[in-house]
């Protein structure tokens, strides 16, 4: 169902790991034009040009210099650029797009929080860590802070409107489907037994990608693990299970 929608992604992190997946390094100079870059946004008040890097999918693509932007976001007129341009643009955009999704830095800074004002739903990813179940709550906090902070100044009323929620990430295959008789590791087990205890009581908790070659393959390739599935190298049996729960994790996030 996904692949038949109209989808916009804005690459805001400087890393910029989301536009190397689908325009590698060496081909930057002669893909991305100064009208496509995400600077645009706060650099020169004008909107981005996408650009068509798949079937009805369009790239806003990132840049390394973003972060040198930081202090001016926060001090200047760019300050809640991204709520302006959403609100100034919402129809035009519903019309064009049926998903826009932004990839950001894994921080709390000016720039984030700009996407994290306009967004509707935030995927907060916690990895097999100890502090990954309270980095989620961390994450919740932040954006009551922001619905606090970021207002309309006549009505009171918050602008940001957006929902947290969570899923787990990298976990092996066999402590997701066996996590009390598994001898995968113990974290993993354990990991996955709290989250499937979240699950029950708390619907922001979603699920969790499996731990599997095909996601590592998608990353070093620069395709996505949906063109991967259609690959003879990677559609194995042992990888159907994988690609069968990605998927339905990826239809409960859009469905929300």
């Amino acid at each position: 169902m996904l692949k038949l929608k109209k989808v916009l992604i804005a690459d805001f992190d400087f890393q910029m790991n989301l536009t190397n997946r689908f325009i590698p390094v060496n081909q930057r100079k002669d893909l991305i034009k100064p009208e496509n870059d995400v600077l645009n946004f706060f650099k020169n008040d004008i909107i981005p040009e996408p650009i068509l890097v798949d079937d009805n999918l369009w790239l806003i693509p990132g840049n390394p210099k973003l972060e040198e932007l930081l202090d001016d976001v926060k001090n200047g007129k760019q300050r809640n650029y991204l709520l302006q341009w959403y609100y100034s643009n919402m129809e035009k955009l519903s019309e064009q797009y049926d998903f826009i999704l932004f990839d950001t830095h894994n921080d709390h800074n000016m720039i984030t929080d700009n996407i994290l004002a306009v967004s509707d739903k935030v995927i907060a990813i916690a990895d097999v860590d100890g502090d990954s179940m309270s980095m989620l709550a961390d994450e919740v906090n932040h954006i009551n802070k922001l619905k606090k902070l970021i207002v309309n100044p006549i009505t009171g009323e918050s602008f940001v409107n957006t929902k947290v929620v969570k899923i787990g990430n990298k976990i092996i295959a066999d402590a997701a489907k066996h996590p009390d008789t598994s001898t995968a590791n113990v974290d993993h087990r354990n990991f996955v037994k709290a989250f499937n205890q979240m699950m029950e009581v708390d619907d922001s908790f979603l699920g969790y990608f499996w731990e599997r070659g095909p996601l590592a393959k998608a990353k070093t390739e620069n395709k996505s693990m949906f063109h991967l599935k259609n690959d003879a190298r990677y559609n194995k049996k042992n990888n159907l299970e994988f690609y069968k729960k990605s998927e339905e994790l990826f239809e409960k996030i859009f469905d929300l």
